[in-house]
């Protein structure tokens, strides 16, 4: 089966492909920003791996939580193959695979990542499997959440909020490796989760602040 994926949830470009035989990933981070780089990337890449999208079997995209406007970029990019060359796209959680890192961990793995001030976007997993949804969570609540974890570690951009709760991941680990991306592409695609090209969108957890007033309002 042949994979092409691709996660620009953070600052990170992760780029994946997979045949039969050979499987190949390439990353970038940097000053330059996804709207730049992806597309150039993308070219190298298929060049080098010998991609010929209409043989390609999955295309896959990770749909966060994080970077909206990073999401987006490669969200369209990805719409963009399959349309042209008649494809469906299998989303994955981008949380997920950062946390795959860690999968040997004893303990809770917490990802948690800046959304607007003052809050996280939060998600939990042990043994790889999730064990808390992605969810946006003020700081503190998120600190009430910890404290009912067992042995957690931290990854993520928002992980020194948490520091004095548990051991805090090394920030040269937090890597999106393209070989877990494909790993839980096609875990996705067995259990069919594939989506038309309209259908993928960012997981987009943060309500509008119009949302949140109105909720202190209703509150008193």
């Amino acid at each position: 089966m042949k994979i092409f994926a691709l996660d620009t949830s953070t600052e990170q470009i992760c780029l994946a492909y997979c045949d039969n035989k050979n499987t190949y990933s390439a990353s970038y981070s940097g000053e330059s920003r996804h709207i730049v780089k992806l597309a150039p990337m993308i070219e190298s890449f298929s060049k080098l791996a010998s991609i010929n999208f209409e043989e390609v079997d999955v295309l896959a995209c990770g749909i966060g939580p994080g970077s909206l406007t990073g999401l987006r970029i490669g969200i369209a990019t990805v719409q963009g193959i399959a349309c042209a060359f008649k494809k469906k796209i299998v989303p994955v959680v981008s949380s997920k695979i950062l946390a795959m890192n860690f999968i040997y961990h004893v303990g809770d793995i917490v990802v948690v990542k800046h959304a607007r001030e003052g809050f996280v976007y939060f998600s939990c997993y042990r043994k790889g499997e999730e064990t808390v949804a992605p969810k946006i969570l003020s700081v503190q609540e998120a600190i009430e959440t910890v404290s009912t974890l067992e042995n957690p570690i931290f990854v993520g951009d928002a992980k020194d909020f948490f520091k004095n709760y548990g051991e805090v991941v090394p920030s040269e680990l937090e890597v999106l490796r393209g070989e877990l991306l494909l790993k839980e592409t096609l875990r996705n695609f067995e259990k069919n989760l594939v989506l038309e090209p309209h259908q993928v969108e960012p997981m987009y957890l943060q309500k509008s602040i119009a949302e949140m007033n109105l909720e202190k309002r209703l509150k008193g």
